[in-house]
């Protein structure tokens, strides 16, 4: 930056001196603040980039020489400890050791790699939180809500509101009672995949179903809502084949498929009339 300021200075003494035309005078002053411009951009995009790469160095090592992270980076001592100094400000622990053996290091190795989740994982982590929260466990959930909210503001404008309108779509209700838990199977990971894949997108899904009866059937539904009575998840859906809605449990569904074609939101009261004074949204 200081480079940049003596530019300035230097074009600002020059631009008065320079005997040409004003026409050209005005041109060549566009093209030297355009030019400064890039450079400023140039030195912000390098700097964050050795910043990162900097943070990246502390958390590989337990202790660094500054003449190891010098050479690492490319850069000066009086540098080095600028951009060290504006870490520690900026919260991160680093402390330095004096003396022979000494060195610089991240205390504890502290913090996270950058996380790279795409759309569908990071929704799920809000629904998964969300429906943590719901179930009120005196345990481990206290920082739940503020964690949601941080993800949930990450999302744009448009994005918050699809998953506002998830969240209204998944019931919680009381623990199952224990005879129906006795006879409960944990679903296989397939079928829980595509369950969760055909509700979130609003796919059309096949699937088998067995009825407490003993009843074999194979349906086409839309995954309109889920309701939990923990551990047990149900699927309140449209059913094709029945033309209404139905209840299906998931761990009676031996398998599911995505099939193709898409599903509209139907209306509420065609699903939840006889189930929302048991249930709560997320």
């Amino acid at each position: 930056m200081a480079k940049l300021k003596d530019a300035l200075i230097a074009f600002s003494y020059f631009y008065a001196q320079w005997k040409i035309a004003t026409g050209l005078k005005y041109m060549a002053k566009y093209a030297v603040i355009w030019h400064i411009k890039l450079m400023i951009n140039s030195s912000f995009e390098q700097r964050a980039q050795r910043r990162n790469r900097l943070i990246g160095l502390l958390q590989s090592e337990q202790h660094w020489k500054t003449s190891d992270l010098r050479e690492h980076l490319g850069i000066s001592q009086r540098t080095l400890m600028r951009e060290l100094a504006e870490l520690r400000h900026a919260g991160y622990p680093i402390e330095s050791d004096r003396g022979r053996g000494g060195g610089i290091r991240l205390n504890g190795r502290w913090g996270i790699t950058r996380l790279n989740l795409n759309h569908q994982e990071v929704v799920e982590l809000i629904l998964s939180l969300a429906v943590m929260e719901s179930l009120q466990s005196p345990l481990l959930t206290g920082n739940l809500k503020a964690i949601k909210q941080k993800l949930f503001q990450a999302f744009p404008e448009k994005q918050r509101s699809s998953v506002s309108t998830l969240r209204k779509r998944i019931m919680i209700g009381d623990n199952a009672k224990a005879n129906v838990i006795s006879n409960y199977t944990t679903p296989a990971q397939q079928i829980s995949e595509s369950i969760a894949q055909a509700f979130l997108q609003q796919n059309c899904l096949q699937i088998e179903y067995h009825s407490e009866a003993g009843d074999r059937t194979l349906r086409g539904i839309e995954a309109q809502d889920i309701l939990l009575n923990w551990p047990i998840w149900y699927i309140i859906a449209w059913d094709h084949l029945r033309m209404s809605s139905r209840v299906f449990r998931i761990d009676r569904i031996k398998s599911a498929c995505i099939v193709e074609g898409s599903f509209q939101l139907r209306q509420k009261h065609l699903f939840t009339g006889i189930y929302t004074p048991f249930y709560q949204t997320i």
